[in-house]
């Protein structure tokens, strides 16, 4: 089904199934994009915290390696 959005429409039914088809794209468009942005934030918050010596836990996160004393 190819998507022609641009095509000129007469009836104004028409155009408001139109706009209505182009809202729902975007709106399933910026739901995509935030489950990607949230995966990419968890990845890169757990890459910083095991930097900071924090592991993967079950329930809290723990110290894994003892902070330097400085």
């Amino acid at each position: 089904m190819p998507l022609r959005f641009f095509r000129k429409e007469n009836s104004s039914v028409a155009q408001r199934e139109r706009a209505e088809k182009i809202e729902r794209a975007v709106v399933d468009g910026f739901r995509q994009l935030s489950v990607l942005f949230k995966k990419a934030a968890d990845v890169i918050e757990t890459k910083r915290l095991e930097r900071n010596g924090y592991d993967k836990q079950e329930k809290f996160l723990e110290r894994t390696t003892p902070k330097d004393p400085r």
